[in-house]
């Protein structure tokens, strides 16, 4: 990785796919004086750490076979680029296009990195994960920006309790694990030789293996509350029966947190998707299935 001034490049038709934008940057197909092909993701100054969290997400990935020679470049008016050689391959639109165990598999490589204390890739701090504490702190960002305040506020009542008396799951955590924090099928390449290849790390973190697994309910068409899926997958991730309990309690306490996040952050930028339209049942089934396995 390095951070200087950005190396002569030249626009390439976009006709190349897989091409992901990421969280909040703007991302093109370019070309160096090589002919080699590149990834240039560039910020659009709404969010410039999930650049920097990227780069330094692959400088922990250097040991794996998901390395790449990430580069990081900084123009004199604060403007980030980030630059990763273009993987041919191709996307999905959903899980169920995809096979689960080789999913899991490419997962449980990823949480092989690890750290003593929870928080950013580049300098991770927590030592105790607090799901209701992370709750209440974005409810109260967005309470007095949604227009749906009443509601949410009481899914608000209903939900942090459930996630109170479920701390001591959180508590007994002493290792996090490297987390992609937005693993979707878009964010995944299937290669011509058949390998999965994650890409787009902004939201890399150190933090509960539970949370990524909880995002295999998250994209797609169908339905976020899989369960089949999600019940595969945990068998998939861990053979002890113990094992497999306490990561299920903890997937649909982060699925009910990403759920009601994801309903505050769509209606404040008035985002009008499918998903709006079946909340409150999703929500609802996650919250009695999360009751349902109360200790």
């Amino acid at each position: 990785m390095s951070v200087n001034a950005l190396p002569p490049l030249h626009r390439k038709p976009t006709q190349h796919r897989p091409l992901s934008g990421g969280l909040t940057h703007n991302t093109t197909l370019l070309t160096r004086d090589d002919g080699s092909l590149w990834v240039c993701k560039r910020s659009l100054s709404r969010n410039q750490s999930g650049l920097e969290t990227e780069a330094y997400a692959y400088t922990l990935l250097t040991s794996t076979r998901f390395a790449q020679p990430v580069e990081l470049h900084q123009s004199e008016n604060g403007q980030q680029t980030l630059l990763r050689p273009y993987i041919e391959g191709t996307n999905m639109a959903d899980w169920t296009a995809l096979n689960l165990e080789q999913v899991i598999r490419l997962l449980k490589q990823i949480h092989q990195i690890s750290a003593p204390r929870h928080g950013k890739v580049s300098a991770p701090t927590g030592l105790t994960l607090n799901p209701a504490n992370h709750l209440t702190a974005v409810w109260r960002y967005f309470r007095s920006r949604t227009t749906e305040r009443a509601k949410l506020s009481k899914l608000y009542h209903s939900l942090h309790p459930v996630l109170q008396a479920h701390q001591p799951c959180f508590e007994k955590l002493s290792i996090f694990t490297l987390n992609h924090g937005d693993f979707h099928p878009g964010n995944l390449i299937l290669t011509p030789v058949q390998q999965l290849t994650p890409i787009d790390w902004e939201r890399g973190h150190f933090g509960d293996p539970a949370f990524d697994l909880a995002l295999l309910n998250w994209h797609g068409n169908g339905p976020i509350v899989d369960q089949a899926i999600q019940t595969r997958a945990i068998a998939l991730y861990s053979e002890n029966p113990a094992e497999q309990t306490r990561l299920k309690k903890r997937v649909t306490c982060w699925s009910l947190l990403r759920l009601f996040n994801d309903y505050l952050y769509l209606t404040h930028n008035k985002l009008k998707v499918e998903k709006l339209a079946r909340f409150e049942s999703e929500f609802t089934q996650h919250l009695n299935g999360v009751l349902s396995t109360a200790e």
